[in-house]
């Protein structure tokens, strides 16, 4: 009796643990807060100015806007998604270039070719802008 009593003392602490174990992991970011990190790096990476932050927001959020738009539009079709993201892509990371001075732009175009490799290590492919 006393033995049993022990092991269900201790499955009980072991049970007890794992659960403690799942709660102290980070949870998942959702997409928007996975954007809005790349985002605001982004953002401390080029050490924008006042009116440069500013256009930086603006066209985020036409793009953001834009991409919303887009996927609703796709419903299914995954490859016409894509390929619409990828046109979305270019013309955001194009109205960005135009408010950067060529400094920033290296680090732009050096922040995007890290967020890219990344990505293929992960074994993600699509999302980013056009490099």
């Amino acid at each position: 009796m006393k033995r049993n009593l022990i092991l269900s003392m201790v499955a009980c602490l072991f049970l007890v643990g794992a659960l403690n174990a799942q709660d102290q992991q980070p949870p998942q970011q959702n997409m928007q807060q996975r954007m809005q990190q790349r985002i605001d790096d982004l953002k401390k990476e080029l050490v924008l100015t006042k009116d440069q932050n500013t256009k930086f927001d603006a066209i985020y959020k036409e793009a953001t806007e834009k991409t919303t738009a887009a996927r609703e539009a796709a419903g299914d079709d995954r490859e016409a998604m894509r390929a619409k993201m990828t046109e979305l892509n270019k013309d955001r990371d194009a109205k960005i270039i135009k408010i950067l001075t060529p400094e920033q732009v290296k680090k732009f175009n050096d922040y995007n070719a890290k967020q890219a490799a990344a990505r293929a290590a992960r074994g993600g492919g699509g999302g980013g802008g056009g490099r």
